[in-house]
């Protein structure tokens, strides 16, 4: 039998066998930990990790709403994202007026900059407070440098319910974009 510094040959294969052997173990072990981990960490790259407010939002039961009368609502709506879920966020307001006996949604951020517009009842009109836009009970402009009328939103009736499907648009442009 040949030696060599004094142990067989036959030790030095079956020790290199079972390195290999505890390696191998060791890097499965390992795969079988990193797999999920990685799965856990990649899922928002391959999902639609943001909810909140693509649908409609419950505003509030239509009576509410009188004739030519603006009422701000807030809108709330859980948002979801990759790993937390937060229950009735504001997602945004909106302002809504029944006109001619149709009810009207308007967004609060005024088009110029995004700033937040009220209602003055002793003018009868929409205002930006910060850059003097004014605008009518129909949302259109009446002074100002707003490029374009109240964003105007869309909303549904049911069962006595009002909603609205609350969308964010490009400010500072003429036309309506949503963001």
């Amino acid at each position: 039998m040949a030696e060599d510094k004094g142990h067989p040959v036959e030790d030095e294969g079956r020790r290199l066998f079972l390195k290999l052997g505890v390696h191998g173990l060791g890097a499965g072990v390992a795969a079988v930990t990193a797999g999920p981990a990685l799965a856990y960490l990649a899922y928002p790259i391959s999902h639609d990790t943001t909810t909140g407010s693509g649908g409609f939002i419950p505003a509030g039961r239509a009576e509410r709403f009188k004739e030519g009368e603006p009422v701000k609502v807030d809108l709330l709506a859980d948002k979801m994202d990759a790993w937390n879920r937060i229950e009735q966020v504001k997602i945004g307001s909106a302002w809504i007026i029944r006109t001619d006996g149709k009810l009207v949604a308007f967004s609060s951020v005024c088009p110029h900059l995004g700033c937040a517009v009220d209602y003055e009842s002793a003018d009868h009109k929409f205002k930006c407070p910060c850059h003097r836009s004014a605008f009518g009970l129909d949302g259109k402009i009446e002074d100002g440098p707003a490029p374009r009328t109240l964003d105007t939103l869309e909303v549904k009736e049911e069962g006595g319910v009002l909603a609205i499907r609350y969308e964010r648009y490009k400010i500072g442009v003429p036309d309506k974009h949503v963001v």
